[in-house]
């Protein structure tokens, strides 16, 4: 165990996931919570060290006492990435269970405190002990009532010329005091990042490519809820059950299935590679488009399928469109046009019975 000695310990805190039950919402919310870590250690222009991922947050230190211009314009630095990062991803998400709906309403905080720590060396991590580790713990509840701030102890004073003077939205400190039990009351400042939500780009729009008019079209009336059928179709481990054609789907990467992500289908003695072009959606109507890039004598195979809302009924139409990149399959294309037309009625009929046969 190495001496105590002045430290700044920093911990971005993520906030905002209710309880989920279902499989496919604990999974998912795994996956975007790993992503945002990933993001705010990523984010790290000042020297963090990272001691510990404590569940949806970051315990990191620092020996080398940043300035607190510095300090700000890491948190900020932080909460734009983290932000841009869910406004694209609400945007772009394939999903609609729990998780994904509500990932856009996740917030985050930083807490910023100075004291006496000490290390104690794990392998390659250091581990933060001591009262002022705990007290920094301990203002993560607290009782401000903006969900996303930086809060800074009172040995770490922020005034108005640490702040851009300059900003239209200029961020304001505040003060605030809590009690905690065996700690006393504790004294603080924090600034509210509500207004930085301001200047977060826009997330680019999902388009669909346009159809020829020799696009191939299906359409089926499905006795199940839109959002059942929807499900059965998007997840990949219930399309694997109802559809046995396909024996595997590989997702390429670590993350969720969302617009321009790729992933394997495995039919038959076939790989195919698929990449998922968007989800668009008002509250009667789902759209979601794919595209196989190259198939035997075919290349950009695009079908796009829309999930309309009709009662207690879905109506579920599928647009194929493909091109030719042989003279052999330009004279097959009558052939291919009855492949095509065949597989996707045998598919619509696999989703309606397996929709069905669950919507009771």
């Amino acid at each position: 165990m190495t001496e105590s000695k002045a430290t700044l310990i920093f911990i971005p805190d993520i906030s905002g996931f209710t309880e989920f039950v279902s499989n496919t919402e604990i999974s998912h919310s795994r996956h975007i919570i790993s992503e945002l870590l990933e993001i705010i250690i990523n984010s790290d222009i000042t020297g963090m060290i990272v001691s510990e991922v404590e569940g949806d947050a970051v315990l990191c230190y620092n020996d080398d006492d940043p300035s607190l211009t510095d300090l700000i314009n890491q948190c900020q630095h932080t909460f734009k990435n983290f932000h841009s990062h869910l406004r694209r991803y609400d945007t772009e998400r394939i999903c609609r269970c729990g998780a994904c709906e509500t990932a856009s309403q996740l917030s985050l905080k930083f807490i910023i405190h100075a004291g006496q720590v000490e290390k104690i060396q794990i392998k390659d991590h250091e581990k933060l002990h001591g009262s002022d580790v705990i007290l920094a713990h301990r203002l993560l509840k607290n009782s401000i009532a903006d969900r996303e701030y930086v809060l800074f102890t009172d040995n770490i004073q922020p005034d108005n010329d640490t702040l851009d003077p300059d900003a239209p939205d200029r961020l304001e400190i505040r003060h605030g005091k809590d009690s905690f039990d065996n700690l006393g009351e504790v004294s603080y400042s924090y600034i509210s990042l509500r207004k930085l939500h301001t200047r977060l780009p826009d997330a680019p729009p999902v388009t669909f490519p346009e159809l020829s008019q020799e696009k191939i079209k299906s359409e089926s009336t499905i006795f199940a809820s839109v959002d059942r059928v929807y499900e059965n179709f998007i997840s990949f481990e219930k399309r694997l059950e109802w559809n046995e054609d396909i024996k595997d789907i590989v997702m390429h990467g670590k993350g969720l299935n969302q617009t321009g992500t790729l992933h394997t289908c495995l039919v038959g003695p076939y790989t195919l590679d698929i990449e998922s072009l968007g989800r668009l959606e008002n509250k009667d109507q789902i759209v979601y488009g794919e595209r196989l890039n190259e198939f035997k004598g075919l290349r950009d195979i695009i079908s796009i399928y829309t999930f309309e809302k009709k009662g207690d009924r879905t109506v579920v139409r599928v647009e194929v469109d493909f091109k030719i990149k042989s003279f052999f399959g330009r004279i097959m294309k009558s052939t291919v046009r009855k492949m095509l037309q065949k597989q996707t009625e045998d598919g619509l009929n696999k989703l309606k019975k397996v929709s069905e046969e669950n919507a009771g």
